[in-house]
């Protein structure tokens, strides 16, 4: 029996999701054509078919649908039926029945879910690194075909699914030209329908096993697709969908590995309306007017230069890893400093969130998750078993009271300590010369070679999206 507090999440939940569905619905108010159809409800079933959403927020989706009463409404929940899973795609079709006992129906219900592969081909790229698989999909004789793309990476991610499209109705011969006009591709070559599917579930899987992640636009393209391919809309697996970058601020997406100058620009640009931002609203006395541009200096580094590049984007394992991995490693500082650490985060996300480019997670569930991550954060910071090379052996010259400021002094110690016998040198920077090594993946003493699961899961999204970008 669910717990009172599990009936009460559910409750709020339906009163925050299903108002949003029949905005989106009301929208689409005279919906008829099956591929609009199955894109919409492919669109709605993303959020509802998440594991941390309770079935009874879906069956109260359905029936708001179905009170809805006219025929746009039908045409959703026949979507519905053809693509969602169970129980709600039964939920759908009851629904849909009783709607139609009174008098309420799409004129293209009968279309909907009968996609079928008119064609299938394979290009190779010319580095022989990667591959685009299309399928022509139609509606029994039409002469409109949707098209269906699967990249496929080779060499970063060992055959990973990379991107799953679906394009919008074209005539046949418009389709082909897409197809043809592929950048850096051998000719497209047909393959069977069996092939094809075949080589799209072992690319699937692989993407679910190499923790890979697609875009938001294969979230609706899927279900639909699959249903073509294997009959069902789940016959094809679902890797993760990266989080949608519509909601991020636009002006602050950046590669800082690739355009160097446009992150420093951006990082210069916030950094100085912080400042702008703690005179007009935080107390002189306060902790950030003395240590805010510092701190904000490192969350900005890390967005930008370890983690997704979305610098207005932050969640709670953002967060973790920031606190708890990155600055420990990487960040040297002062007593002082480390304690003003919680303090001048909140302030960064409170000043994102006022400037209007706060996504990921509401301010307050990121203001709990530093609460929760202080104390352990402090702990991790002090423990020199998990200090990166660099911070071990600044933090080293400062114990052996060498100032860093004097002329000379740094590379004076560095030569000392250089000189030093190994075991010495070890004690003080072996485990962060491991750690060095398993980030760059390189060959360990052992024999092995370490790898940073993450940095590489970006690596690859990156080559492989580029590789198998169409013209």
């Amino acid at each position: 029996m669910p717990s009172n507090a599990t009936e009460a999440q559910s409750a709020i939940l339906q009163r925050q999701i299903v108002p949003q569905f029949m905005e989106m619905l009301d929208d689409e108010s005279s919906l008829s054509d099956p591929a609009q159809l199955e894109q919409l409800a492919a669109t709605l079933l993303i959020p509802l078919e998440q594991p941390e959403i309770p079935a009874e927020v879906g069956t109260a989706v359905v029936r708001a649908i179905e009170a809805r009463g006219d025929a746009t409404s039908a045409g959703v929940l026949a979507a519905f039926g053809a693509l969602a899973a169970q129980p709600l795609a039964d939920q759908a079709r009851k629904g849909l029945r009783r709607l139609a006992g009174e008098g309420v129906e799409s004129p293209s219900m009968s279309a909907i879910g009968t996609l079928t592969v008119r064609a299938a081909m394979r290009i190779e790229h010319v580095s022989g690194d990667a591959e685009l698989l299309a399928a022509l999909l139609a509606r029994d004789n039409g002469n409109e075909v949707q098209t269906a793309i699967f990249g496929i990476e080779h060499r970063e991610t060992g055959g990973a699914l990379v991107e799953c499209l679906l394009a919008s109705q074209a005539p046949a011969d418009e389709a082909r030209k897409l197809i043809d006009a592929v950048d850096d591709a051998a000719p497209p070559e047909p393959i069977e329908v069996k092939q094809l599917t075949e080589r799209v579930i072992a690319a699937a899987e692989r993407s679910i096993e190499a923790g890979f992640a697609l875009s938001g636009e294969a979230g609706p393209a899927l279900p639909i697709i699959s249903r073509a391919l294997t009959g069902g809309p789940h016959g094809i697996p679902r890797p993760e969908l990266m989080a949608p970058w519509e909601h991020d601020d636009p002006e602050l997406v950046v590669d800082a590995a690739e355009d160097e100058k446009e992150f420093r620009r951006l990082m210069d640009l916030l950094l100085d309306e912080l400042e702008q931002y703690a005179r007009a609203n935080i107390p002189p006395e306060s902790a950030v007017w003395q240590h805010g541009d510092f701190i904000a200096t490192t969350m900005l580094q890390w967005k930008g230069g370890y983690d997704d590049g979305r610098l207005g984007r932050w969640t709670g394992s953002d967060l973790e890893e920031y606190l708890l991995d990155y600055f420990p490693r990487k960040v040297t500082v002062d007593a002082e400093t480390l304690d003003a650490v919680p303090e001048c985060v909140k302030a960064f996300l409170t000043f994102m969130q006022a400037r209007g480019s706060l996504s990921g997670e509401p301010l307050e569930v990121l203001e709990a998750a530093i609460d929760v991550l202080g104390k352990e954060f402090k702990t991790n910071a002090e423990d020199s078993s998990r200090w990166g090379l660099a911070k071990s052996m600044f933090m080293r010259m400062r114990t052996e009271g060498v100032d860093p400021s004097q002329a000379g002094a740094v590379d004076a110690w560095i030569d000392d300590f250089n000189s030093r016998p190994r075991e010495e040198r070890d004690a003080i920077i072996g485990p962060a010369s491991d750690r060095m090594a398993q980030a760059a993946g390189i060959r360990l003493p052992n024999g092995s070679r370490a790898s940073n699961p993450k940095a590489q899961r970006r690596r690859a999204q990156k080559a492989a999206r580029k590789r198998n970008r169409r013209g």
